[in-house]
């Protein structure tokens, strides 16, 4: 069989919501034996080999992944972001099948996904053949995929056989007399290959090697890590590598805005440094290829030797947006309300990366705004009473509610020292009172016994039954004591803990495994600190806890 490769030409327009097939393609360099049928490579033999693909897309902002797909049916590997090489080794492929590239566009609007030859996608074969021959006529047949050795030098009457077996190992099989033989070895690498031969029997020899590969976190580097400076738009001032750096510390945080602090080299690039201006300029953090955190500026202390940066991510700017519109949203999910405002927000402050909006799952309500009467961010905070969870990572919003199965499983092993366990009961509210424009509602959810009381007004929320599914709703979620897994403040995850950035983001679930229970926790804080000497990553952590018995409404 042959390796083929292909690459993207001429732009695609990609609709939100949907796996596409991206079509549009020529022979890539360096695979002059390609077959492309309706943009799919089309294989010629049955055999094996790596896959490698990549798609890129016009600004890193736009949210899009790319996936490998076989026979326009079956998904091979893993989907990766835009601008990530990805790699499915070992495929096994038959004469005919076809792999073709798919794209998703999870943003609002339609995205595109430019003719570059940084789309891609190859399959370069591993597989080799081994033909034998032997004169005069001999009845015996041998063929052989795997990397084996062998001489074969008959006789007139008699065939003597020398034969020579390499696998990994250094291993020798010889015999210098006429005899009857059989041969067999087997390689398991996803697939099996048998080399016999025939008429008689008289000896055989097999070796099986499998081989199982331990799934390891993305390694991350110091070197690799750069900070980039530009305006809101993306029009870039410099960039700092991390030559020019001392250290760089940035975080998540969920419902609050996160904080990004660079100590950077004066000397290495004193003029870039001095052009710096407070919310004019943003900073993006990168590792390798991905942008990990992205906010405003908001303070620079420029020294001899060395500047301070720090800058604050989008959500900052809730806190300088007055209430954008005035508008009454008639029983709809908090998420999509929040969306519609900072949407507005981004607008009109040159923000260019829409927010992501995850499926509703909590109650639905009717909620009226009026521009210019607050600033947004109180009415941000409105919504959360309401159900709303938020938060940003890379400068984008993220609104809504991640699915509550696990992303990743952590033991106590991935931690450098051991959990605490916090029983917090500082937030905890069981009698709660809420008032809205036109009435107030009691709701008290059992508590052993206990009537821990709190008032909650929500000014912009009217109507008898929107006010009690308020109530309901914040009696239910204040009504615990809260149990906590915490990483005190100078501990770090292990470097060899099997999570990635994208699995520690602020509202997704993780599994964490201790020698007396199983707890799924919701990840509320992430703050890492990277320098020369490596990475450490801190981890707040909030056990997920069962409602109970369901809060009832008393008296008005």
């Amino acid at each position: 069989m042959s390796s083929m490769g292909m690459n993207k030409s001429g732009a695609q327009s990609v609709a939100p919501g949907a796996w596409v097939k991206l079509e549009g393609f020529v022979v890539r360099s360096g695979f002059p034996a390609t077959n492309i049928i309706n943009s799919a490579l089309v294989m010629n033999e049955s055999g094996m080999g790596d896959i490698a693909f990549q798609g890129y897309n016009q600004l890193t902002t736009h949210n899009i992944q790319f996936r490998v797909v076989l026979n326009g049916t079956t998904v091979l590997g893993s989907p990766v972001s835009a601008r990530t090489p990805g790699a499915i080794p070992a495929v096994a492929v038959s004469a005919g099948d076809t792999l073709e590239l798919q794209a998703l566009n999870s943003d609002f609007f339609a995205r595109q996904v430019p003719g570059d030859a940084n789309t891609y996608l190859t399959f370069t074969q591993t597989t080799q053949d081994h033909p034998a021959g032997a004169g005069p006529n001999i009845g015996w047949y041998t063929s052989s995929t795997v990397n084996l050795e062998r001489s074969v030098q008959p006789e007139s009457t008699t065939v003597g056989w020398n034969v020579q077996a390499g696998i990994g190992k250094e291993a020798e099989i010889a015999t210098s007399r006429p005899i009857g033989w059989s041969t067999q070895a087997d390689l398991y690498v996803g697939q099996k290959y048998d080399v016999a031969a025939n008429p008689t029997i008289g000896w055989s020899v097999s070796a099986d090697v499998e081989v199982l590969r331990k799934a390891q976190p993305v390694r991350v580097l110091w070197e690799d890590t750069v900070v980039s400076l530009h305006t809101a738009d993306g029009r870039m001032l410099g960039a700092l590598l991390s030559t020019a750096m001392d250290s760089v510390s940035w975080g998540r945080e969920r419902r609050e805005v996160s904080t990004c602090e660079i100590t950077a080299l004066t000397q290495f690039d004193p003029e870039l440094l001095e052009d710096l201006r407070p919310w004019v300029h943003w900073v993006t953090v990168w590792q390798g290829q991905e942008p990990v955190w992205s906010g405003a500026v908001q303070k620079v202390t420029l020294g001899r030797s060395i500047t301070r940066i720090i800058a604050k991510d989008t959500g900052t700017f809730m806190w300088r947006t007055r209430v954008p519109i005035t508008y009454t949203w008639d029983d709809l999910d908090p998420t999509r309300i929040a969306a519609s405002v900072v949407e507005l927000m981004n607008e009109l402050h040159g923000i260019t990366a829409p927010p992501i909006v995850l499926p509703a799952l909590s109650e639905s309500f009717t909620y009226s705004a009026v521009a210019d009467s607050r600033m947004l961010h109180q009415m941000m905070d409105d919504l959360v009473k309401l159900g709303l969870e938020w938060t940003v990572v890379a400068g984008r919003f993220i609104l809504g509610r991640f699915p509550t199965a696990p992303v990743a499983t952590l033991t106590e092993q991935d931690f450098l020292v051991e959990l605490e366990r916090v029983r917090d009961g500082t937030a905890t509210f069981n009698d709660v009172r809420v008032q809205g424009q036109n009435w107030a509602q009691t709701a008290v959810a059992p508590l052993a016994g206990l009537r821990l009381q709190t008032l909650v007004s929500l000014d912009d929320v009217f109507g008898v039954s929107n006010i009690q599914k308020a109530s309901l709703l914040y009696a239910q979620e204040t009504a615990a004591i809260r149990d906590t897994l915490v990483i005190p403040d100078s501990a770090s995850l292990h470097p060899e803990a099997d999570v990635v950035f994208d699995d520690l983001i602020p509202g997704k679930t993780i599994l964490v495994q201790t020698e007396e229970v199983a707890t799924l926790t919701v990840v509320d804080k992430v703050r890492v600190h990277a320098g020369p000497g490596g990475f450490d990553t801190q981890v707040t952590l909030l056990a997920v806890h069962k409602a109970g018995e369901i809060a009832e409404m008393v008296g008005v």
